[in-house]
């Protein structure tokens, strides 16, 4: 039995039945459906070996390659699982994505449903199954949401200590101390490491999620990640990583930046490499022809439209495949908001543009199939009615675009600039509030039948398949009851 065993909640050892964009559903609170449900849906078990899992969140991959690099003995586990493994266990490291629910969108799902996120259910029934090994096991938290531990003084105690940041350098000498019984600092901020000391991953990732960038320099206030310099991860890494992933059985794999098109880029106003990007593209599709990106921005689809075309090319979308979604971030429609907290975001461009930047964005996708899932942000620090109404007519103006808006509420997470700023709350919904939440469902409304049967296409778990179809008929006729009563409510 391995002395370090490596873990994540339920709701993140999972692959969202190969559709990574479900993961996102893992958010929604048990209140409104019952909890077997929201697992079967959104969360089943992911492929495991007795509870040894055969794919893992990419962040675990991390943190468990840097470990055996070290010559430490190490196994990754299925949480329901981790009993099997505890017995000869001295630590325990947990990666976490939204441990206690402060995520925006788990903070969305809530407030406007009630209840406790899924996310958070899993993370605590996860703490519980350790609770009585603690006298002997080290417990070490870490990954994108750790920093929700520090907000909670009960399980900012309750573990023994909490990495925040890229723990690529820090994890060999942690993880020693714990193993010598050392007492461990109770937080431990992280530097970002070069990029010749980010591991390569041993093992396969949860659909062969990929990263091929770190940080991305842009600057915006309200994020952790745009405050982090950008390090490309160099192009023969990632096709180790891709051909590491197909072997172990993935069916492709998702390439992985918080802005894909700014790969390779050496410009200060963020203009893209189209040669290091398409590049790019094409030695992945050497290895794999099934090829997904994570995030990019509207701003460097304006700036380089010609490079979305080519990828589409490559990718063979339209013809091989019926469309590539991907996320994205509109945010506001308020120059104000833009310039005062997310002036970068529009690099190359200036926040007076910003609105044509992404209609014309929006409508370059449109013609190449791709489709963003695209955020908004509710409840920024200083935000009015006029900059909420602005909000509104831009996404009137992107309605005949195949798209999803989907609203976030504002957290000030510890690991961004605004993080003194005050949470936004479910009292504070204003009138303007409620009807951008109406135009954003509306649009969802209009083109969910759309996507739907293009997303579920070639899915061959039938059962499934008739649950999401089932829940997407469900969340349109609750709409419609929802929509009736706000309409009398502010008439």
């Amino acid at each position: 039995m391995a002395e370090i065993v490596l873990t994540a909640p339920a709701t993140e050892m999972s692959n969202h039945h190969g559709k990574e964009f479900m993961g996102f559903g893992t958010c929604t609170p048990p209140s409104i459906v019952p909890s077997w449900l929201v697992k079967l849906l959104f969360y089943p078990k992911v492929e495991n070996n007795d509870g040894i899992v055969k794919f893992a969140p990419y962040g675990l991959r991390k943190v468990e390659a840097v470990l055996i690099e070290n010559g430490f003995d190490v196994v990754t586990v299925h949480p329901y699982d981790i009993e099997k493994y505890l017995d000869k266990a001295k630590v325990v490291g947990v990666s976490v994505m939204d441990p206690l629910g402060f995520g925006p969108v788990s903070v969305t799902f809530s407030s406007l449903l009630g209840g406790t996120p899924s996310t958070r259910i899993e993370f605590v029934n996860l703490m519980e199954k350790l609770k009585p090994f603690k006298d002997r096991i080290k417990i070490i938290v870490g990954g994108p949401g750790s920093w929700q531990l520090e907000w909670d003084e009960y399980w900012k105690n309750f573990v023994d200590c909490v990495v925040i940041g890229e723990a690529d350098e820090i994890a060999p000498d942690l993880f020693k101390k714990a193993l010598k019984g050392d007492e461990l600092p109770k937080i431990v901020h992280c530097k970002s490491p070069e990029v010749e000391k980010i591991p390569t991953i041993k093992r396969p990732s949860i659909n062969g999620l990929i990263e091929i960038s770190r940080g991305c320099g842009r600057g915006c206030r309200f994020c952790s990640e745009t405050l982090k310099r950008r390090r490309d991860i160099p192009l023969p890494k990632i096709i180790e990583e891709v051909e590491l992933n197909i072997r172990g059985g993935t069916k492709g794999v998702i390439l992985h930046a918080e802005d894909v098109l700014l790969y390779g880029c050496k410009d200060p106003k963020f203009v893209p490499n189209e040669e290091k990007v398409l590049r790019l593209f094409k030695e992945v599709k050497k290895v794999t022809d099934n090829i997904g990106i994570s995030h990019c921005s509207l701003a460097a689809v304006c700036s380089k439209p010609k490079i979305v075309e080519e990828i589409s090319h490559i990718l063979e979308v339209g013809d091989r495949i019926p469309m590539f979604g991907v996320q994205t971030g509109v945010e506001t429609g308020s120059t104000r908001l833009m310039e005062k907290y997310m002036h970068g975001k529009c690099l190359p461009f200036h926040p007076s543009e910003w609105c044509d930047v992404v209609e014309q964005a929006f409508a370059i996708m449109h013609d190449n199939l791709w489709v963003p899932a695209a955020t908004l942000l509710i409840g920024l620090p200083d935000e009015t009615d006029d900059d909420i109404i602005k909000t509104i007519e831009l996404v009137e103006r992107l309605r005949d675009y195949r798209s999803l808006i989907v609203p976030l509420i504002f957290i000030p997470m510890e690991v961004c600039a605004l993080r003194r700023e005050r949470m936004f709350a479910k009292e504070n919904l204003r009138e303007t509030h409620w009807e951008l939440l109406i135009a954003c469902m509306d649009h969802a409304i209009r083109w969910v039948d759309d996507l739907k049967g293009i997303y579920l296409a070639g899915f061959k778990n039938i059962p499934i398949r008739l649950g999401y179809l089932g829940f997407a008929w469900w969340v349109k006729r609750e709409w419609r009851r929802k929509r009736k009563e706000l309409l009398n409510l502010y008439s």
